[in-house]
């Protein structure tokens, strides 16, 4: 019995037309595919920028509208009495404090990142100061951010105050990160502290009679029997300061900086009385430039042998308490060598108001290779 085996398959067009038309059409779609996709990324980029401005921008208006008001947060006082700092030394620090939060509070869904140095993607940093102090970002220095000399300063009633957000930031397309990762972002907006002002007393308009009040008779009240005081409440004792609460860890070099992080755990606020920094001297110009606790220039010189110590007068450089954490910074100029390699060591020393149970010392190492040489450039076609 024979059986016929019948074979399908697929037929090609007889026309030479379109097979030319379907390769025409591939070429076309290779060649406008790259276009398209840059086109969609600059649209996507453009809408990230927009909006890292607008929250910038906010951000700088929710903290000058929050510093004119003088008010702040009680978290960064080390003891309360009646709704205030109960040391008025502190108060300075925690408007600052409190401003700043009010700024970071408006500028939200940001690639922000408060651990990276000022020329990275990511740098985000927020300037209180009043326009007597205020310093603006050099235009010759790339990625400058503004600062306020020697500290952030809330101002006075009366006095203008600024607040200022710098944010490096990051972008995304591809080919363009390369040569060009990050845009810097800069707002700032200033207003006038309130205060209290008595009424002003107006003088009438010349020509208008003026009123003479008649005597009249008074009558004169009968003593009033007084009232039994009412017994104060004892204040509750503040706990006395431990030094192992006070503790340095995270100790990094970035750059041509030495940072550490410092944790108090104390409900008293640590103040910084000393700082001893032992450093490695890698080039004949390299020299200690400044020292700074929570972006609080508290020194700069220009100390170019190691060790450099630094003595700070009790109640200047304030390390709040209740877990908080600031970070100690130590800059380093001369010549270009970044990143700084070599042996460092930090001792710092704290101490407490009306505490007489001694300075409280905490120290950190750090020990970096040398990074190998940059390798040559290639050579030209």
């Amino acid at each position: 019995m024979r059986q016929d085996h019948v074979v399908f398959s697929k037929r090609e067009p007889k026309n030479p037309r379109m097979r030319s038309a379907r390769s025409q059409g591939l070429v076309e779609f290779a060649l406008i595919l790259p276009v398209l996709l840059f086109t969609i990324f600059v649209i996507i980029e453009l809408a990230r920028v927009l909006h890292a401005w607008l929250a910038i921008e906010n951000g700088a208006r929710f903290g000058v509208r929050y510093a004119v008001t003088r008010e702040y947060d009680l978290v960064y006082c080390s003891a309360v009495l009646d709704d205030k700092c109960e040391d008025l030394t502190e108060e300075p620090f925690a408007q600052v404090q409190s401003i700043k939060d009010a700024a970071k509070s408006g500028a939200v869904a940001i690639l922000r990142n408060e651990s990276t140095g000022w020329n990275e993607p990511g740098y985000f940093k927020v300037t209180v100061c009043t326009n007597a102090k205020y310093v603006p970002p050099d235009s010759g220095i790339p990625f400058d951010s503004a600062d306020c000399i020697p500290g952030d300063d809330p101002g006075e009633p009366g006095q203008f105050v600024s607040v200022t957000v710098d944010f490096n930031h990051p972008l995304i397309t591809p080919f363009l990160t390369a040569a060009w990762p990050q845009l810097h972002l800069h707002s700032r907006r200033e207003a006038i502290v309130e205060e209290f002002r008595t009424s002003r007393v107006v003088n009438p308009p010349e020509g208008l009679p003026t009123l003479v009040p008649t005597n009249t008779f008074t009558i004169t009240p009968s003593l009033t029997p007084s009232l039994t005081p009412t017994p104060t409440f004892t204040p509750t004792p503040t706990p006395t300061p431990d030094c192992s609460d006070i503790r340095m860890s995270g100790m990094t070099i970035r750059g041509d900086d030495v940072e550490a992080d410092i944790r108090n755990d104390n409900d008293a606020t640590a103040y910084l009385v000393q700082t001893h920094l032992e450093w490695t001297k890698l080039r004949s110009q390299m020299y200690s430039n400044e020292f700074e606790l929570n972006n609080f220039e508290y020194w700069s010189g220009d100390d170019s042998s190691s060790p450099t110590d630094v003595s700070s007068p009790i109640g200047v450089v304030a390390l709040p308490g209740r877990g908080n954490t600031d970070r100690w910074e130590g800059d380093f100029n001369g010549e270009p060598f970044e990143p700084i390699w070599g042996d460092y060591r930090l001792e710092l020393t704290f101490d407490f108001l009306d505490w007489s149970g001694g300075p409280c010392v905490v120290s950190r190492s750090i020990t970096r290779s040398q990074p190998p040489p940059p390798p040559p450039p290639p050579p030209p076609p």
